[in-house]
């Protein structure tokens, strides 16, 4: 038996035992107090609203090459891969050429001989042979200041944490992206007034490719604010930068549409010029019919073609303007190489991470999935100059639709194609349709087919008739 304290009756034991206690409380405090810090230290920071820039994570699995960059690094994501590394001569050289180009044109007004628009880009054109010294530059501590400004807004662009690339690297990164980005939309933009080097059409076109990467952007308010402090006293010469954007972009602008609201980055514009001006989706009350219908019941294109449905190509710009009517299924016609794929991949990995409730290129997609299951339906389409592809074979058109919805989450379905479905899955569900469009193949497909089927029909009823005159007259 353990001895007993006098003063207050307790035995050895039971010191002992709340020793314990209290050791296993300061134990489980120091825990919960370590679990806390390594939440904060790995939780990362919270998106915030400015958030636009995203790696396709469980995307990437399904097309690795169509997310990332073939020549140039845009942006921190992709600054540091070795593949990329041969480009950032380049792009300090773009760099020192747009500091030559901003020095020349804030001395213009020294000229005022200068009067038109081709003598003044002529000036201010950047010299290839003679280059000004960094030190003659005095705008780029006015540019690096106005980043340094920006920078807790530029990090806060990015949904990965950046925190593991200090502040002039990363500053640093930034001013050589956007001035490179710069200096070359600005030499697209006036190759035909002034002489300029610009690389090769296939170099160049690589490049453009790189642009509209997801993972490859620099937030669009950045390169505004750095173009309008370089060139915002000079709009007689230097046009708007949105607009200085859609021009070096108008091969993706099919629609000719013009550009009036805001937008994020270079892969968010390539969405904006694909939407029509008014989408929307569908009600509350929809949301669950319309999804079950999608994803269960959606014929393809073979098996609503046998069911009678004509398939036709219309003549819209606009992908998503697919209209049913009277039987006939008009489809906006689609050109696709392997650009193209990599192209609509990145916007949708956009919908899915920015815009989860407006998935309308992802929708578009999905719909075509089914349409296009295997390469019979695919081959349809191309008989109808629905689809123009070059690919090789249907085949590879086919498992690229089948494959460009893989690990997409599905929200909301815009309401005009709910609506299409409903009316798809309706004409596809009356065997009147079935039976007519089978008797037309069977009897009347070929002018040959008509016009036998015709003399037969002339024949039976000629011998019917006759047959029942010689019973009226026996």
């Amino acid at each position: 038996m353990g001895n007993i304290n006098q003063e207050n009756g307790e035995t050895e034991g039971d010191i002992v035992e709340t020793q314990i206690e209290e050791q296993n409380e300061h134990s489980h405090k120091d825990w919960v107090i370590d679990a806390k810090q390594f939440i904060i230290n790995n939780a990362g920071r919270p998106l915030s609203r400015r958030c636009c820039i995203y790696r396709a994570h469980i995307l990437r699995d399904v097309d690795k090459a169509a997310f990332t960059p073939q020549i140039v690094s845009i942006g921190p994501l992709h600054h540091f891969e070795e593949h990329l590394m041969g480009m950032e001569e380049t792009k300090v050289k773009f760099l020192e050429q747009f500091l030559q180009r901003v020095a020349k044109t804030a001395r213009l007004h020294e000229h005022p001989e200068l009067t038109s628009l081709e003598d003044r880009l002529a000036f201010v054109n950047p010299d290839e042979v003679e280059i000004e010294r960094a030190h003659d530059f005095p705008c780029l501590g006015n540019f690096l200041n106005i980043l340094k400004s920006l920078e807790n807004d530029i990090r806060s662009s990015y949904a990965e944490n950046l925190n593991h690339i200090v502040s002039e690297v990363f500053l640093r990164l930034i001013l050589v992206d956007a001035a490179f980005i710069i200096e070359l939309f600005l030499r697209y933009n006036f190759r035909s007034i002034v002489r300029t080097c610009l690389p090769t059409v296939y170099f160049f076109a690589i490049i453009r490719s790189d642009l509209w990467l997801l993972e490859n952007q620099l937030p669009f308010f950045v390169l505004r604010q750095l173009y309008d402090l370089a060139f915002g006293s000079c709009s007689y010469i230097y046009p708007p930068f949105l607009q200085l954007t859609c021009k070096f972009f108008e091969l993706y602008n099919e629609q000719k549409k013009s550009i009036t609201g805001e937008v994020n980055h270079f892969t968010d514009l390539l969405r904006y010029i694909k939407l029509e001006e008014k989408e929307q989706t569908c009600d509350e009350d929809e949301f669950d019919f319309s999804y079950k219908v999608l994803r269960e019941h959606l014929p393809s294109a073979t098996q609503l073609h046998a069911a009678g449905v004509k398939f036709r190509a219309s003549e819209s710009k606009c992908l998503f303007d697919i209209k049913f009517c009277d039987g006939i299924l008009e489809i906006p016609s689609l050109h696709i190489w392997e650009e193209t794929a990599y192209r609509f991949r990145n916007l949708i990995a956009l919908e899915q991470y920015h815009y989860p409730h407006e998935q309308f290129i992802s929708d578009y997609f999905t719909i075509m999935d089914y349409l296009l299951d295997t390469s019979k339906d695919i081959d349809l389409l191309v008989e109808k100059k629905i689809i123009k592809h070059w690919l090789g074979s249907s085949g590879k058109v086919a498992n690229l639709f089948n494959s460009l919805c893989t690990n997409i989450l599905k929200g909301r379905i815009n309401r005009r194609f709910f609506r299409l479905i409903v009316k798809l899955n309706k004409y596809h569900n009356q065997p009147w349709h079935s039976w007519k469009a089978t008797l037309y193949r069977q009897y009347f497909s070929t002018p040959w087919r008509s016009a036998s089927t015709v003399a037969a029909t002339i024949f039976l009823v000629l011998t019917l008739t006759q047959t029942i005159m010689t019973g009226f007259t026996l």
